[in-house]
């Protein structure tokens, strides 16, 4: 068993590091490992049903992986096909029917964890409720949406779902006055130091 776990912890750590390489983190989403095996994220959505939703949710590694697959459960409220809306745990069934260890990997579930919010895998899925009653979905993904990003929700962070998991340490706050412009001004400070010292190496190259 304690094999099992040093095994877990170092594949998480390594996958957790190998997340930093492009295009391997989905956009909009973002993870923190609390623990080597439990990570906390969030997730921000743009386009789509649920367009301005805010979620939170962890992702657990079991013992076994990789030879097992991780444990997804939001712990923000969500009405979508494929979240128990008592547990938060989602089904990733739909894009690994067959986990296959070291081929499949965490950063392909956090790419489909945001891939499940998207018009096309919705339509895939072919549940009743979507395909049936389109303007009632639309309305509830909507709703869930909007209550996701809302002052009461933003600010104070859902209690988490998972199992033995802490409350999330991802948290957001109101910017004081004057703050948002000066956050502006050091992101477009850093960005010209970006592109200077991309130009000097390529002079230098």
């Amino acid at each position: 068993m304690a094999t099992s776990i040093s095994t877990a912890r170092h594949e998480a750590l390594l996958e957790f590091s190998a997340l930093g390489q492009a295009d391997h983190l989905p956009t909009g989403l973002y993870v923190f490992p609390s623990e080597p095996t439990r990570w906390n994220g969030v997730l921000f959505l743009h386009r789509g049903y649920y367009q301005g939703a805010v979620l939170h949710f962890t992702l657990a590694l079991p013992s076994s992986y990789p030879s097992s697959a991780p444990l997804v459960t939001f712990d923000s409220p969500i009405f979508h096909p494929l979240v128990d809306p008592s547990s938060g745990r989602m089904r990733l069934d739909w894009r690994f029917p067959n986990w296959r260890p070291r081929e499949d990997c965490i950063a392909l579930v956090l790419h489909a964890v945001k891939g499940a919010f998207k018009r096309k895998a919705l339509e895939a899925l072919r549940e009743a409720l979507y395909r049936d009653q389109t303007a009632v979905f639309a309305r509830l993904a909507s709703q869930s949406a909007l209550l996701s990003a809302s002052a009461s929700s933003l600010y104070s962070p859902p209690p988490a779902r998972s199992e033995n998991a802490l409350v999330t340490p991802i948290r957001f706050r109101r910017l004081e006055a004057g703050e948002e412009e000066r956050l502006t001004e050091e992101v477009e400070r850093l960005g010209r130091a970006k592109v200077v010292g991309s130009s000097s190496e390529a002079r230098a190259n």
